[in-house]
């Protein structure tokens, strides 16, 4: 852990060397060496018009990017979203959990609020309380989102620890995340009836996809976290969280240190780069994972904090989505951030093979257009993990449908 972080003051340009300790516990507003003036212009005020571009961990875009090369992708997208069972599941939270309100739990709706004014989130979604005594919360939805948070979360945790919690799903909310996070889900759960229906040959075409949805559900979940942290505001919170889902209990409470959590992070990364066995290890250990180690998820906000990126935020300096190119969704009208794969609000792809099919014909349905995706994921897939033969097979598949076509 590196002892000082370097901070431009913003009124005067004098580089102020903060103790990277206290930047980590932020207990009030650090003043500049030569103007004295407070560094943080908006440490306790909501980031206003805040863009998550501002804040997207680096491997949550490179994992989207590579998402959006699988050819076939938005189809299949549209095709388990449309399939969702996002009615159902919000009809079972309505009548099996409680609903958080100003008249119900209002302490906990208070700081729900407050996370969500914090970064910029303006329309708050439904918010419930499960019964369980697994620390958890998640997100789900499609167009009407809702969070949820188990009693084991609330009965591990502060209110502040709590608060960033809510703030971290809402950071889902508000990078645009829910949409594929909920298609991921979705793939786990249909992955192995479709494979049952096609006697193992739809694996072909559900195995990279779920690997490429879970590859960046993980990385969401490192933005997810810095949201958490520009809402809490304190490193120290965030940290303890992790230390806390990584095996808190109430009888050990006061014995828990997140100074040694933190060099616990920073010696598990020298041990998973010691050898190349250790690499794959943690590869394979992870392969399948919805959500990253919390040591790793800790030794990330580590660095986005040394790089002081963090502080820059806080003092107001970050893109606004005023800034960011939209276009409206030809659906529901919200904008859509140029080059997202479909809109995150209605599922709308907003391009020719997203339209609605044309009744009575055959060649415009559904049906057709998801058959030829999977054949062009199931041709990408050949061609990314097959040998020659099975590329150049993949090749002579296509001449020929071409020919039957002709």
């Amino acid at each position: 852990m590196i002892e000082l972080l370097e901070f431009t003051c913003g009124r005067c340009d004098a580089v102020n060397r903060l103790k990277f300790e206290k930047v980590l516990a932020l207990q009030g507003n650090p003043k500049c060496g030569v103007c004295r003036e407070p560094l943080l212009k908006l440490l306790n005020e909501p980031l206003h018009g805040l863009d998550p571009s501002s804040y997207t961990h680096p491997l949550d875009k490179e994992a989207l990017h590579a998402l959006k090369r699988i050819p076939g992708i938005k189809t299949l997208l549209k095709w388990l979203i449309s399939n969702s069972v996002e009615m159902s599941t919000r009809l079972n939270h309505h009548a099996n959990f409680l609903k958080v309100g100003e008249h119900q739990v209002p302490s906990l709706y208070r700081r729900f609020r407050l996370a969500a004014d914090r970064i910029g989130v303006s329309e708050l979604p439904d918010l419930f309380i499960y019964n369980s005594a697994q620390p958890n919360a998640y997100t789900f939805g499609v167009e009407h989102y809702f969070i949820a948070i188990s009693t084991g979360c609330l009965d591990l945790l502060t209110e502040e620890e709590q608060m960033g919690v809510l703030a971290h799903e809402l950071g889902h909310v508000h990078s645009d995340h829910v949409l594929y996070k909920t298609a991921a889900r979705l793939v786990k759960s249909v992955a192995s009836e479709v494979a049952q229906a096609t006697m193992g040959v739809g694996n072909l075409v559900m195995v990279p996809l779920q690997m490429a949805l879970l590859r960046w559900d993980r990385a969401s979940e490192l933005t997810a976290d810095r949201a958490e942290l520009l809402a809490v505001r304190r490193p120290e919170v965030v940290l303890s969280t992790h230390m806390k889902m990584a095996g808190g209990a109430q009888s050990i409470m006061k014995e828990l240190s997140v100074k040694a959590f933190i060099e616990q992070a920073e010696h598990f990364e020298s041990m998973r780069d010691e050898t190349l066995n250790s690499k794959v290890a943690v590869m394979f250990e992870t392969i399948f994972r919805t959500h990253p180690y919390p040591v790793y998820r800790a030794k990330e906000l580590l660095e986005w904090v040394s790089t002081g990126e963090f502080l820059e935020i806080l003092d107001g300096e970050y893109t606004q989505r005023s800034m960011v190119q939209t276009r409206p969704c030809p659906r529901c009208s919200k904008p859509m951030t140029e080059g997202t794969i479909v809109c995150p609000h209605c599922a709308w792809g907003g391009e020719e093979d997203m339209k609605e099919p044309v009744p009575g014909n055959p060649e415009d349905s559904l049906g057709t257009r998801l058959d030829k995706g999977w054949d062009d994921a199931r041709d990408w897939f050949k061609r990314q993990f097959g040998g020659d033969n099975d590329a150049k097979s993949a090749e002579k598949d296509k001449e020929k449908d071409k020919g039957k076509d002709a």
